[in-house]
């Protein structure tokens, strides 16, 4: 697992995150075995949730396998706060 943290010089906090997606598969796995283990039931929008993570995932990497959604001009444009900036879309 990797964790970056950078401050530009306007004085934002960016970071990103690279973690190894067999390894969130497995813990996913180990929180539904210790629900089912102490008698708890996930709710149904739990499994939704993580079934369209996982897709969303597939696709991702079907469409555009070299994008990494967490560097990706657009996903950080969208959390940087209040002010919007212009971001360029090649289709």
């Amino acid at each position: 697992d990797v964790a970056a943290v950078g401050v530009s010089n306007d004085g934002t906090v960016q970071a990103a995150i690279s973690f190894d997606e067999e390894e969130v598969t497995n813990m996913l796995l180990k929180v539904v075995a210790v629900t089912e283990d102490n008698g708890l039931k996930l709710p149904r929008e739990f499994g939704l949730l993580v079934k369209q993570s996982l897709y969303f995932d597939r696709y991702l990497k079907i469409l555009a396998p070299g994008l990494d959604v967490a560097s990706d001009s657009r996903m950080i444009a969208l959390g940087s706060g209040t002010e919007a900036k212009e971001v360029e879309v090649i289709v």
